[in-house]
C-alpha cells in the first residue's frame, strides 16, 4: 500500500528544484501494485526515454490498457507543462503542447506516447506525473519531483531519505515554533467530494524564509520523508479533473516570518470512501510535521521545530484542533489525520499550472 508521506511528498512538487547543467530526461518511477482496485488503471511504473528526436512517455499498469479509461503523463520544468493523454481510444496532447495527436502504441499492459524531444531539450529541470482514471472516478498516480534522484543507482526515483529529526540545527539562536495545527474534513456536494480545510501556523524571531517537511515513522524503525515545502507559495484558485482549489497559501503573516501560516481549502472527489489503501495502522507509528526556519537565503543557518501526532484510521470526516494550553501537545485522540495527506495529493497534478 502507498505510504502516507508519499502522498504528501507528491504535493511538494511545489518546490521547484534548482537549475542544473545536466538534466536527466530519462526518469523511472515505480509504483506499488494493488493500491487501487481496478487493475487496468493500477499504475506499476511510469518512465521516459529519449530516442533520436522523440521524448517517449511510458505507462505500465497491473492489468491491461483499457480503452474505457484515461491515461495521462505530464512533464514540467516548473514553468512550462507538456503532456499526452490517451482516453477512450483517442490520444491527444495536453498542457502547452501544440495541437495534434501523439504517436501511440499499446502492448498489453504498457502504453507509449511520443512527442518531439525539442519541446524539452532546453529545459533546466524535469519532472513527470502519471495519472489514470476509470469511468467511475477511481484514480491512481505516480510522480517524480525535481530531476528524479537515483540515490541507489537502480534507475528509480526515490524521495529524499534524510530524516529532519536526525539533523542538527546550525543556529539555535533562531526561535521557531509550530503554534497551531487544525483541520476539518467533511463530505460535501451531496457526498461526492471531501471538503478539507487545513491550517498550520507558527512563529519565528525574524528569518529569511520557512520550509515544511512531513515524515511518517513506522514501528520497524523505518520512515518516509517528503520534499521540503519552501515558502512563500501562493496557488491560484481553480479546478482540475474534478478537484477544486479554493485557497492555498504558505506565507508569512507578519514581516520576516515572525508569524507564518500554511492555509489550504480544497475539495476533491470521494473515490475510495473507506481509504482501505491507507497504510495498515499496525505498522504505523507516528506522523511528524517539521518547520525549519532559515536566517539566510543560502540555508546555511537554521533551526527547526516539530509537531507529532498519531492518527487513527477512519472512513469518516474529522475535526482537529491543537491544544494550545499544553505546549503544543495533541488535543485528544482524533481520527482522520491521514486525510490531510490525501487532501494534498491532487496538488501535484495542478501545481505547475497554478503556481505563481
Amino acid at each position: 500500500m502507498k505510504k502516507i508521506v508519499y502522498l504528501i511528498g507528491i504535493a511538494c512538487l511545489m518546490v521547484i528544484m534548482p537549475a542544473s547543467n545536466a538534466v536527466n530526461f530519462e526518469i523511472t518511477v515505480n509504483d506499488e501494485e494493488g493500491d487501487i482496485g481496478n487493475a487496468n488503471i493500477d499504475i506499476t511504473k511510469i518512465w521516459t526515454t529519449v530516442e533520436e528526436d522523440k521524448l517517449i512517455f511510458h505507462i505500465k499498469v497491473a492489468g491491461s490498457i483499457d480503452n474505457t479509461c484515461m491515461y495521462q503523463v505530464t512533464a514540467s520544468n516548473g514553468v512550462t507543462e507538456i503532456g499526452t493523454v490517451y482516453s477512450h481510444g483517442v490520444a491527444y496532447f495536453a498542457g502547452t503542447t501544440s495541437a495534434g495527436q501523439p504517436e501511440v502504441s499499446i502492448n498489453g499492459n504498457t502504453l507509449t506516447m511520443k512527442l518531439p524531444y525539442g519541446m524539452v531539450s532546453s529545459w533546466d529541470a524535469f519532472s513527470i506525473v502519471g495519472v489514470t482514471r476509470d469511468d467511475i472516478g477511481n484514480t491512481d498516480w505516480a510522480t517524480s519531483s525535481g530531476e528524479g534522484n537515483d540515490n541507489d543507482g537502480d534507475g528509480n526515483y526515490e524521495e529524499g531519505s534524510i530524516n529532519p529529526g536526525d539533523e542538527n540545527p546550525t543556529d539555535k539562536s533562531i526561535d521557531v515554533k509550530i503554534t497551531n495545527v487544525k483541520y476539518s474534513i467533511e463530505k460535501s456536494d451531496g457526498g461526492q467530494k471531501w471538503h478539507t480545510q487545513i491550517a498550520i501556523e507558527g512563529t519565528t524571531n525574524g528569518v529569511d524564509h520557512v520550509s515544511l517537511s512531513f515524515v511518517t515513522y513506522y514501528k520497524n524503525g523505518s520512515y518516509d520523508v517528503s520534499e521540503w515545502l519552501k515558502g512563500p507559495i501562493e496557488i491560484s484558485s481553480g479546478s482540475f479533473m474534478g478537484n477544486e482549489i479554493i485557497k492555498f497559501s504558505f506565507n508569512f503573516t507578519e514581516e520576516k516570518w515572525k508569524k507564518w501560516k500554511l492555509e489550504m481549502d480544497i475539495k476533491y472527489p470521494v473515490t475510495e470512501p473507506d481509504y482501505r489503501w491507507v497504510e495498515n495502522k499496525k505498522e504505523f507509528d507516528k506522523f511528524v510535521i517539521y518547520a525549519r526556519a532559515f536566517k539566510d537565503l543560502e540555508e546555511t543557518k537554521w533551526n527547526q521545530a516539530s509537531y507529532e501526532t498519531k492518527p487513527s484510521f477512519t472512513s469518516n470526516g474529522a475535526v482537529y484542533n491543537m491544544n494550545e494550553d499544553n505546549n503544543g501537545d495533541e488535543g485528544g485522540k482524533t481520527p482522520g489525520f491521514e486525510l490531510f495527506a490525501v487532501a494534498l495529493v491532487f496538488l501535484a497534478m495542478v501545481i505547475h499550472k497554478k503556481r505563481k
